[in-house]
């Protein structure tokens, strides 16, 4: 008999007080801002799914604009569909506009592949000025 691994699709939130959660418990979380009007949004969302179950590691969750309107105003987020990544509770890149799964592919590699030390390091010692 062989083994069933469950995926990790992406999870939807609705507001900032879900973000907040996400990123309390989660190390690495990449955010698709979407809208359900959005045909460019639709037809990425395919190539978001497929990269969450890809990378089971990594939180994938969608943000609609037109529910969590406060998640919205906080990160003025102006164009969808947009990503907003972040790793060990800090936003590390935003990237708007759909992209094929290649591009995504990427993208993903390059954020596992940064150095998180010295950004860490900065928020673990506050500065002396403060």
């Amino acid at each position: 008999m062989q083994d069933i691994t469950l995926t990790r699709l992406p999870v939807a939130i609705e507001s900032q007080q879900q973000f907040n959660q996400q990123v309390a418990t989660e190390n690495f979380v990449v955010l698709l801002f979407t809208a359900t009007w959005c045909e460019p949004c639709q037809v990425f969302y395919p190539v978001f799914a497929a990269a969450a179950e890809q990378y089971p590691d990594i939180r994938f969750v969608t943000v609609d604009i037109d529910v969590a309107t406060d998640l919205i105003a906080n990160f003025q987020v102006k164009q969808v569909p947009a990503l907003m990544v972040v790793r060990d509770r800090v936003v590390i890149d935003m990237v708007t506009g759909a992209m094929h799964a290649d591009e995504l592919q990427h993208h993903i590699q390059m954020w596992q592949a940064m150095d998180m030390t010295a950004i860490n390091a900065h928020f673990e010692h506050p500065s002396a000025a403060a």
